[in-house]
């Protein structure tokens, strides 16, 4: 199988530039036609082309490969986290947030407060819970903010 961009003539109109794929078939060749990028811009088609052509598929000697945060576990623990009320009844205000952060932390990678700093600086924590730098300082003041709040939490959760 093997996919291409194609210029078709189309009488008098504009030639239509279609991606199509061609394929076997009881031992004849045969081509489909998967989507029509007439419309596309010439810059975006051309990239397109390119890409088919295999022209993207080493990465350029002179940029190294990089990696951005790791996001998918620390996003999907703050959706359960929202589901359950636990975001709603933390609050939204900084402490808030970094113990909702240890309570996530907690579920992901069990450790110490140290750890779970060390935790964040590879994954989006900014980016999924807005919170910006922090040490494992932040996170004990956290803790000593929530816990004369506990038993009213507990409450709150048990109730939704």
């Amino acid at each position: 199988m093997c996919m291409y961009i194609a210029t078709v003539p189309n009488r008098n109109s504009p030639s239509a530039i279609l991606l199509r794929e061609s394929f076997r078939e009881g031992g004849h060749v045969r081509t489909r036609t998967l989507a029509n990028l007439t419309a596309w811009a010439p810059e975006r088609i051309e990239a397109l082309r390119r890409a088919l052509k295999g022209e993207f598929d080493g990465v350029s000697g002179d940029l190294p490969p990089t990696c951005g945060p790791i996001f998918a576990i620390l996003f999907v623990l703050k959706q359960l986290a929202d589901r359950i009320g636990l975001t709603r009844v933390l609050g939204k205000e900084r402490l808030a947030k970094l113990a909702l952060f240890l309570v996530l932390v907690r579920v992901a990678a069990q450790g110490s407060r140290l750890s779970a700093v060390r935790w964040a600086d590879n994954h989006a924590v900014a980016e999924t819970l807005g919170l910006g730098r922090f040490d494992a300082d932040d996170l004990y003041a956290a803790l000593e903010a929530l816990a004369p709040r506990q038993a009213q939490i507990e409450d709150t959760l048990y109730r939704v």
